[in-house]
């Protein structure tokens, strides 16, 4: 990387997530600095944040925009790098970030990379999970978050640029635990389309998850990544259904 580029900041919020931290914080050993924040683990967390030397700090979750914020906000640096405590940097997009130059953080405001998961000891290449591309190095004050508080990121002011390299995301999830996140997210996506002003309709539970699967599983060829594939876009169904019925409920409580 130029000395002349900007110092880099990584941030990463986390809950109870030691068993696959290690690997997040390892793989940001390049970055100028680096900043956790924890929704008081009950784990190792502390520990390992220790261990890495990193700026750790605690605070109480509200949401993933407001904790990711937050983080944003406890960084010495202007640009930033957002990655989840279970994700980590590919060799070949730390490599890409280190390739730029001036004129690129100059030209543009935010660099995007795709995202791969591995989801039950496999690595998915379909099911609409890849190429999934985040806008994950940007600068803080070229931008703003959106008004999601699930699905949240950090909205551009100007021109954004895809580079090679894999965001790796390790989501290997017990069927119990996967459903229990689906739930959540589920709940608060609810809320965020009622704040919003949308609201259920009978085609959103009866038609859209049957669709939901049919999109991952046949459209986005969810059959070529085998029992994962499948179980994915089940759970994409899932997820549609949970949402909208929720919203259904709320909706229905206002009243």
């Amino acid at each position: 990387m130029s000395s002349e580029n900007p110092r880099i900041s990584a941030f990463v919020i986390t809950k109870n997530e030691s068993a696959k931290l290690g690997d997040c914080l390892r793989s940001l050993n390049w970055a100028d600095e680096v900043v956790v924040v924890d929704d008081f683990s009950t784990d190792a967390t502390p520990d390992i944040c220790n261990e890495f030397g990193v700026a750790f700090f605690q605070n109480r979750f509200s949401s993933f925009r407001d904790q990711k914020s937050h983080a944003m906000k406890l960084a010495a640096n202007d640009w930033v790098l957002e990655l989840d405590a279970d994700e980590r940097v590919s060799e070949e997009m730390r490599k890409a970030i280190q390739a730029l130059q001036p004129d690129d953080f100059k030209r543009y405001d935010c660099f995007e990379f795709k995202r791969k998961t591995r989801f039950w000891g496999k690595w998915i290449k379909h099911s609409s999970f890849y190429p999934d591309y985040k806008g994950r190095l940007y600068c803080r004050t070229r931008g703003a978050w959106n008004n999601a508080n699930v699905h949240e990121r950090f909205i551009p002011d100007g021109l954004t640029k895809k580079l090679d390299g894999d965001i790796l995301h390790e989501q290997d999830l017990d069927l119990h635990t996967y459903l229990l996140r689906i739930a959540r997210y589920a709940n608060m996506s609810a809320a965020d389309y009622f704040a919003n002003g949308r609201r259920a309709k009978w085609h959103h539970v009866s038609i859209r998850p049957p669709a939901t699967f049919f999109q991952r599983y046949v459209i986005r060829l969810g059959f070529l990544d085998g029992v994962q594939g499948f179980v994915i876009s089940v759970m994409g169904a899932i997820g549609t259904f949970l949402k909208y019925m929720r919203l259904y409920e709320i909706q229905n409580k206002k009243k």
